[in-house]
């Protein structure tokens, strides 16, 4: 009996131990990731222009403690003074690239189909890499705050299976929109102390009546918003006035390369004024074209002309106008010489 009673102890002992372990195993978690405290953004404070696109891209510095993928928010957008924002819920009309810009198009219609306008809030974090779209594009001081106000703040809560964080009082203090470049206006108070702007460079440029060299700074170029002739309307021109304030004539640029010296369409020249359909802004996006810079940051303008110089050779003469404008409409820039009319014989 008692032989019974031992091997009966041994089995149940045993089961109770199989038990266990299954029991044991059962419970036992999965990994999970790490979140360490390497997650780090490279700035905490963001100053775009408000009317413009601005792209934060490789802010985001993670170290070898805290697991990928990750996953970031916004969350707690707010006034310097701590009172809750709800201006970044809400989701304005942007054009989004969604075929590759190359600045081969041959005309408006072909860059429209490779963009389309989706709504978007004006500070976007994107969820997987932690990169930041501020889509300026479609708002400006009128009711965003921007500097010298103190602007707004932020956290950023960043998450994997192994749990959350937040990184905090992040800044955002938006300037003032400028609608071109180059502008002198202060883009803290909004003023400009002059309306006009010049040209980067001259090349062979005398005056008719001195033959002394014009330069840039003699040129005042004033870029006007024109009252829109149509609903859609989306024209640049381009026209020159000489010393006495009287029109030049731009084909007297008479080298110039009219179908690349803007990325426009059905360029036409009407009253002395060369006039382009074009889509904006100018330029459409920061890569090198045939009618960008190096690097594509701004348009560049180059009007040319040749004329027999004082030793009897041929000179190339010209005027280089690098340019921006973000805003749509019809617009004309305008060169003025202040003190000497070009020679062009």
């Amino acid at each position: 009996m008692e032989k019974k009673i031992l091997k009966f102890a041994k089995i149940l002992a045993f089961g109770m131990g199989l038990f266990m372990l299954a029991s044991c195993n059962k419970y036992i978690p999965d990994d999970q990731d790490s979140l360490g405290t390497d997650v780090v953004y490279n700035t905490q404070e963001f100053m775009p222009l408000l009317g413009r696109n601005t792209f934060y891209n490789n802010i985001v510095n993670i170290g070898q403690n805290t697991s990928q993928p990750l996953h970031f928010k916004i969350v707690n957008v707010r006034d310097i003074d701590g009172q809750p924002s709800t201006l970044f819920e809400d989701k304005f009309p942007v054009k989004v690239w969604k075929g590759a810009y190359t600045g081969e198009e041959k005309s408006i219609a072909e860059i429209e189909s490779k963009r389309q306008i989706e709504y978007r809030p004006v500070l976007e974090i994107l969820e997987k890499s932690g990169n930041i779209n501020f889509w300026g594009q479609a708002v400006n001081s009128n009711f965003v705050k921007a500097q010298p106000d103190a602007g707004y703040l932020f956290d950023i809560e960043v998450s994997n299976t192994g749990g959350r964080r937040y990184l905090r009082d992040f800044k955002l203090r938006p300037y003032r929109e400028r609608a071109f470049e180059p502008s002198i206006m202060d883009p803290v108070t909004g003023l400009s102390p002059l309306p006009y702007t010049h040209p980067s460079n001259t090349t062979n440029l005398f005056g008719e009546r001195t033959n002394l060299y014009i330069f840039p700074s003699e040129i005042n170029v004033y870029f006007n918003k024109l009252e829109s002739k149509s609903s859609g309307s989306r024209t640049l021109t381009i026209s020159f006035l000489d010393s006495l304030n009287r029109p030049i004539d731009v084909k007297k640029f008479a080298a110039t390369e009219w179908d690349k010296l803007v990325h426009g369409f059905n360029h036409r020249f009407e009253n002395g004024k060369v006039i382009y359909d074009v889509a904006y802004p100018i330029p459409l996006a920061p890569i090198q074209t045939d009618y960008t810079s190096a690097g594509g940051s701004s348009a560049v303008m180059n009007f040319k002309f040749r004329r027999r110089g004082q030793f009897g050779t041929i000179e190339d003469c010209g005027i280089r106008m690098p340019f921006a404008i973000y805003e749509e409409g019809d617009w004309e820039i305008q060169f003025r010489f202040t003190n000497e009319t070009p020679k062009f014989d």
